[in-house]
C-alpha cells in the first residue's frame, strides 16, 4: 500500500512538472523576444521526428545566435492557446516557427526539404517586422522605399499618410532606406535595385497581398484604390520566407 502511495505520488509530479513545463512555451517565448531574441519554434505532435527538427533549429541557431529555439507539444492543452494563435491545428508535423522579436509568426515549414539556412533567411528585418504586425492587426500598408536624401520621400509619405487618414486609420506607412543595410533581406524579396525610381510604393491589402506597386509620386485616392482591392492569387505576403516577383 505504502509502495502505491510512493508511485501516485510520482505520477502526480511528474504531471504537474510535465504541465508546468508545457506551459512556459509562452513565457519562454515573450522572455526571449524581450531579449531582442527571434525564436526558433520546433512543433511537434509527440517524439516523432522531433531530433532532426531540433537538429535544423540548433543548426539556425548556430549561425544567428541572437535567437532562440523552444520546442513545443502541438497536443499539450497547455500550449491550447498558442496553437490557436499560431493556426496550427492543421498543420503537418513537426514543423519550425520563425518567431520575431516583437512575438508575431515571421515564417515556417514542415521540416521535409528544410534546411537551417532557409530559416535564417526567414528571420525580418526591424522594418519588416513592422510590417508583419500592421497585417497582423489586419491593416493595409503601404510600404514606401526610397533614399533618404529624396526630396520627393516627404511628399510620397505625406500621400501615404492621407490615404492612410481616409481608411480611418485602418492602414500604417512604414517607410524603407534602401541604404540601410538592416533591410537588405527585406529590400531583395522585392527585387528592388539600387538604381531604380524612388520612391517606389508597395501596397499590401489588409489580407497581406501584394496589390500594387507605385514609382515615383502617387495620390492618395489611387492608394486608397489599390489598397481596397482584393487579389485573387498574387505575391506572399513579407515575412512568409518568399521572394516576391
Amino acid at each position: 500500500m505504502k509502495n502505491l502511495m510512493i508511485l501516485a505520488v510520482l505520477l502526480l509530479l511528474t504531471i504537474s512538472f510535465t504541465f508546468r513545463a508545457n506551459a512556459q512555451v509562452k513565457s519562454e517565448i515573450d522572455k526571449a523576444n524581450k531579449a531582442g531574441k527571434v525564436v526558433f519554434l520546433v512543433v511537434t505532435d509527440g517524439n516523432k521526428d522531433i531530433d532532426n527538427a531540433k537538429s535544423i533549429a540548433d543548426k539556425a541557431n548556430q549561425s544567428y545566435t541572437k535567437s532562440k529555439v523552444i520546442t513545443m507539444d502541438k497536443n499539450d492543452k497547455a500550449n491550447s492557446a498558442l496553437v490557436t494563435k499560431f493556426r496550427l491545428s492543421g498543420a503537418p508535423m513537426p514543423l519550425i516557427l520563425v518567431i520575431a522579436t516583437n512575438g508575431f509568426v515571421a515564417g515556417g515549414a514542415p521540416i521535409q526539404n528544410l534546411t537551417a539556412d532557409a530559416l535564417v533567411k526567414m528571420i525580418p528585418s526591424p522594418k519588416e517586422e513592422g510590417v508583419i504586425k500592421a497585417m497582423n492587426d489586419g491593416h493595409s500598408v503601404f510600404v514606401v522605399f526610397s533614399k533618404k536624401s529624396d526630396s520627393k520621400n516627404k511628399k510620397q509619405l505625406d500621400a501615404c499618410q492621407t490615404a492612410c487618414s481616409s481608411m480611418g486609420d485602418k492602414a500604417k506607412t512604414i517607410n524603407v532606406d534602401i541604404d540601410d543595410t538592416k533591410e537588405k533581406s527585406f529590400i531583395a524579396k522585392f527585387n528592388i535595385e539600387n538604381n531604380a525610381t524612388f520612391p517606389i510604393t508597395i501596397v499590401i491589402n489588409n489580407q497581406g497581398q501584394v496589390a500594387s506597386s507605385f514609382n515615383g509620386i502617387t495620390e492618395a485616392k489611387s492608394l486608397v484604390t489599390a489598397a481596397q482591392k482584393k487579389v485573387s492569387s498574387g505575391c506572399c505576403p513579407p515575412g512568409g520566407g518568399k521572394t516576391c516577383k
